[in-house]
């Protein structure tokens, strides 16, 4: 009789201590989070208790190292929704030099935000951002290679019901057939290869990112990218298979107050360009 009455606070006090309740999974192959608080650490980088699932954030402009100490960025992928009429410069270093950068800007629409996304891996050094909005938490990376794991592949048919696309390619974006689906994507990268990708709207180009390996042949290097409902092109070259992470609950990339919508919220089947 006593142990049954640890009743409801109990179970609260319980779930305070773990992170929370384990919730559906889009990430993983069995389709759940497993072990609650798998999402790193309570709270954020940047202003406290801000961040997605109990996630990190990162302010919008800094230098910042790369680690798991205290005031260091937590390796994982990162959503900015942008600011209004601003430039969103972004960079990151690893041991032999620059690995990745990426800009976001407005094309002929000074109201225009325009949301991004960045993979930040663990044999990352220094993450640096210019005159971006907080970055948010969206997923762990389970690997070195900024792939969701074994387990959590999509694979190139879109398992799980997410969409992929191709490396190397120009696609239009949109909810037709052959067209790439809005939401955030995410790439492993090629050995010895720099991986190219632009994003263009009816103003023009509204952004652009770049990975390359740093004078380490073998090397891959992670990235990922935001498509957004107002874009009309996505171009990729010399990339890996793009794949599906996360949907976007509003037009600006935002992953929303709210955490992602629930497992099978991206249900689109299929790949693009495969």
């Amino acid at each position: 009789m006593r142990a049954a009455r640890i009743g409801i606070a109990g179970l609260a006090s319980l779930a305070m201590l773990t992170g929370g309740i384990a919730q559906a999974n889009p990430f993983g192959g069995t389709g759940s989070v497993g072990a609650a608080g798998g999402f790193g650490a309570v709270g954020s980088f940047g202003s406290s208790g801000s961040g997605s699932l109990g996630g990190p954030t990162i302010p919008g402009t800094g230098e910042f190292l790369v680690g798991d100490g205290e005031n260091k960025v937590k390796p994982g992928i990162y959503e900015n929704p942008g600011l209004e009429n601003e430039k969103c410069d972004w960079e990151r270093k690893a041991p032999g030099g620059e690995v990745a950068k990426g800009r976001t800007k407005p094309a002929n629409d000074p109201d225009k935000t325009v949301a991004s996304a960045v993979v930040i891996e663990k044999t990352d050094t220094k993450f640096v951002t210019n005159d971006c909005a907080e970055w948010k938490w969206v997923a762990p990376l389970e690997d070195g290679t900024g792939s969701l794991g074994s387990t959590g592949s999509l694979g190139s048919s879109g398992s799980l019901g997410k969409p992929t696309i191709s490396g190397t390619g120009e696609f239009l974006v949109g909810d037709g057939e052959n067209k790439v689906k809005p939401g955030i994507y995410q790439n492993p990268g090629l050995e010895n290869e720099k991986c190219d990708w632009e994003r263009k709207a009816p103003g023009g180009e509204v952004a652009t990112g770049r990975t390359k390996p740093a004078n380490d042949p073998d090397k891959t290097v992670a990235s990922a990218v935001v498509i957004e409902k107002t874009d009309t092109k996505f171009v990729t070259n010399d990339c890996a298979e793009w794949k599906w992470v996360a949907p976007l609950p509003n037009g600006f990339g935002s992953t929303g107050s709210g955490g992602f919508a629930g497992a099978g919220a991206g249900g689109f089947v299929g790949s693009i360009g495969s």
